[in-house]
């Protein structure tokens, strides 16, 4: 059996977003399911655009959410190499030229101006989808010796065979044709010695040997003229999978426009979000287990990938669904790891925890681990631990509604002051006594108590909390309601 070889190839003119998060993660998991190679490799001919640290971006934030390549520039085989489209220039050219010395390919002088006004005429005609009117596969030697003497620029069109139907089984949309009449010659080699997109591809999966392309569907529509480059040199075609679009909750493809989502993996990783928990839910976009469950390792997502359970459908970005995710992740990691995340997340100029008990501030971080989303959020709930906060007037008119509220607070506070051992075993018995005493339960008693004693409406376990924030802080928020 072949050994499954799939890529992942970026281009450096931006970071790592979710879509080609998905891309490569579902290259990732197909490839590691199947014992085979997993390869990152950099499609950066569009020298103008690469951005400067778009590179090593990529790579940081894929070894953060735990894709890892087994080639890359980092991790280069001979064999396969370069990973760099610049670096194969002369690769390119060469086996362009060859096209060109067997026929199935051929020079084009016409100016950017020339090609317009064919365009604009075709237009004019009605024709929406504009070819090549191949000007220029007429040319005689002479004339071609002629211009090249003259040194006139020239491109590198691909003769497009005529009449034939191009067939592919996709993973995602079963058989697909293409008729190659709909499609003109088009440029494998520019003036500059750079080649196109859909040249480059195919050199570099067959250099590279891959066997199966996993990309989006944007690029079904190059698919037939990179399957005639492989016929045309007699090489084996690799199976292809286009996976369907990632849309919004508006149902438009998930952009960095898009609502009140984060867009690129660098903001996931700075608001707080586990790797594990991305990981997860980028790998249900566009692909589901057999089984119902919806929280799975990087170990289990390898062993049950299954490469038939594509969706047909566009996947929905569910924001919520991906902090509900986090907050599961967040539950399932083990105490120490979440306090070592989430320490880094908090804002140190407001909460200077460098200054405090450590046991304590463990304490108090590992009170809101079931609570929050993302690590980022620890700071919504630090600032009555460490700030002078005064409860909010909608909270003031709250307690107008819970019956005799002060009454209540004045008997707590008697309790407290009088608490010889301050601890929570101690609070809970002191609450649960004092609604006895003054026939009142539930809302009416744990809502006045939170709201003068911690300043919140809402948190985790009220004696908890009590605890954590001290016998004289506690009293001296109750202070401030009397």
């Amino acid at each position: 059996m072949t050994r499954f070889r799939l890529r992942y190839a970026p281009s450096p003119t931006g970071y790592l977003h979710i879509g080609n998060t998905r891309t490569a993660l579902m290259n990732y998991l197909f490839a590691k399911h199947y014992d085979g190679d997993f390869i990152i490799r950099i499609e950066d001919t569009d020298l103008e655009r690469n951005v400067d640290d778009a590179i090593d971006s990529q790579f940081d934030n894929m070894e953060w959410l735990g894709i890892l390549a087994d080639e890359s520039i980092k991790h280069p085989v001979e064999k396969y190499g370069p990973y760099m489209q610049s670096e194969k220039f002369d690769r390119y050219k060469e086996l362009a030229y060859k096209l060109v010395d067997d026929g199935f390919a051929y020079r084009c002088f016409c100016t950017s101006e020339e090609l317009e006004k064919e365009r604009e005429e075709q237009n004019a005609r009605g024709i929406v989808a504009t070819k090549y009117s191949r000007k220029c596969l007429s040319l005689t030697d002479e004339q071609v010796k002629e211009k090249l003497d003259a040194n006139e620029p020239f491109n590198i069109r691909f003769k497009v065979p005529e009449n034939k139907t191009y067939t592919i089984n996709d993973l995602v949309r079963g058989q697909v044709k293409f008729e190659s009449k709909e499609i003109g010659d088009f440029v494998i080699l520019k003036t500059n010695g750079i080649p196109t997109y859909n040249f480059a591809v195919v050199i570099d999966d067959r250099d590279m040997e891959i066997t199966h392309v996993v990309r989006g569907e944007e690029h079904i529509s190059n698919t037939p003229r990179q399957i005639m480059i492989y016929e045309t040199y007699g090489w084996e075609i690799p199976k292809f999978c286009h996976l369907t679009l990632i849309v919004d909750d508006s149902k438009k493809k998930l952009s960095k426009r898009s609502g009140n989502a984060l867009f690129f993996i660098s903001q996931y990783k700075s608001q707080g979000y586990l790797p594990e928990a991305v990981f997860n839910f980028v790998s249900l976009l566009g692909w589901s287990p057999k089984e119902e469950r919806e929280i799975y390792t990087k170990e289990e997502l390898i062993k049950i990938f299954d490469e038939t359970r594509f969706s047909k459908s566009p996947s929905t970005f569910d924001m919520g669904k991906l902090k509900w995710m986090n907050n599961q992740w967040m539950k399932k990691i083990d105490n120490e790891y979440y306090l070592n995340f989430v320490k880094s997340y908090i804002d140190t100029t407001r909460f200077p925890i460098a200054n405090v008990d450590q046991q304590w501030l463990d304490n108090v971080l590992l009170l809101f681990k079931n609570e929050i989303s993302c690590a980022i959020e620890i700071n919504d709930h630090l600032d009555i631990f460490f700030e002078d906060v005064v409860v909010k007037k909608e909270l003031q008119e709250l307690l107008a509604t819970l019956g005799n509220w002060k009454e209540l607070i004045i008997h707590f506070e008697k309790q407290l002051t009088g608490m010889t051992e301050f601890n929570e075993d101690n609070i809970k018995k002191t609450i649960k006594e004092l609604g006895q005493e003054l026939q009142v339960k539930g809302k009416e008693l744990f809502m006045p108590i939170r709201i003068a004693a911690t300043t919140s409406e809402h948190g985790p376990e009220l004696a908890k909390v009590i605890c954590l924030l001290g016998q004289k802080k506690v009293l001296a928020n109750i202070q401030k309601m009397k």
